[in-house]
């Protein structure tokens, strides 16, 4: 077997990993069929890689799709030493080395407050001039 492991789980390194461990046989390779080495080789032994292959993608989309995730201290939380901007502030969360918390500075100034700003200027200028009324009333 390798003893370096592959960081990247395909299904090629897994079977260069078995292949490195079950030696070859020549003297089949030599009178067999011209394919011999194909089917009867670790390629054919191992058809339990697939499981395991999917398994683990299964278990990787699961842990990415966490919806709720335990609260862990942000290493990036908000700066009041210098402004910020939206792009700013989601950069690591957009890359993958932050989350996007539940009623986080980032999430109420990308949900509350728009879609509150919208709601707002719907209620002035479409539904109080439809009513015939002021706005919020």
């Amino acid at each position: 077997m390798t003893t370096k492991p592959n960081k990247e789980t395909t299904l090629e390194n897994i079977y260069a990993d078995l292949e490195s461990g079950i030696p070859e046989n020549k003297s089949i390779k030599e009178y067999a069929l011209p394919n011999a080495r194909q089917w009867l080789g670790a390629r054919f032994v191992a058809i339990w890689v697939l499981p395991i292959f999917f398994i683990k993608k299964i278990s990787k989309l699961y842990a990415s799709s966490a919806f709720i995730k335990p609260y862990s201290p942000s290493n990036t939380g908000p700066s009041y030493k210098q402004p910020e901007t939206l792009y700013t502030a989601l950069k690591n969360v957009f890359k993958g080395n932050d989350y996007l918390r539940f009623f986080d500075h980032r999430f109420i100034g990308i949900w509350v407050l728009p879609i509150a700003l919208t709601g707002i200027v719907f209620e002035i200028l479409l539904i109080a001039p439809t009513n015939n009324t002021s706005p919020f009333s």
